[in-house]
């Protein structure tokens, strides 16, 4: 095997580590948006329950079933901290809590975006070397087929020329 054969598919392998960081970054950022829509709307659902004016709100329990319910009290919540463990916090802290970590979210889907562009730089530079090389190697097989026909009809000629 020749250096550039060598050299394409040590390219060739590292496109495809590149490729499976690139969709394992995808995945990631899609998580870390829906997060940061949860928290969102959680930090909005906070606020609003606080304001309500209604006598009576509709809880979601799942499978499209809501329960009709007085609204709840809203200056203080349970905050989850991780490892099922929750602490109960004022709305005002609550508010806070969820703000911070929205930023956070924003804050690491940009580095992700970042990471993902830098791949995708990578992943096409690569493509276009492999491609070069493809057309390289497409070029010399034609160059060879076009050589062996020339030599094929030269014998057939010389072949025809020869008394029998």
């Amino acid at each position: 095997m020749s250096s550039e054969e060598e050299r394409m598919n040590r390219l060739l392998a590292e496109s495809r580590l590149l490729e499976s960081t690139f969709n394992e970054l995808t995945n990631r950022q899609g998580m870390l948006e829906r997060m940061l829509i949860e928290s969102r709307t959680s930090l909005q659902t906070i606020k609003e329950i606080a304001s309500a004016t209604t006598d009576e709100v509709l809880i979601p329990v799942g499978a499209g079933i809501l329960l009709r319910a007085s609204p709840p009290k809203a200056d203080k919540v349970l905050v989850g901290i991780g490892a099922n463990v929750v602490v109960e916090k004022s709305k005002e802290e609550a508010e806070k809590t969820l703000e911070g970590m929205s930023k956070d979210l924003e804050e690491n889907i940009i580095t992700i975006l970042s990471q993902r562009n830098q791949i995708a730089q990578r992943l096409e530079a690569d493509r276009r070397v492999l491609q070069s090389f493809i057309d390289r190697q497409e070029q010399a097989q034609q160059a060879q087929q076009a050589q062996q026909a020339q030599q094929a009809q030269q014998a057939q000629q010389a072949q025809k020329g020869q008394p029998r």
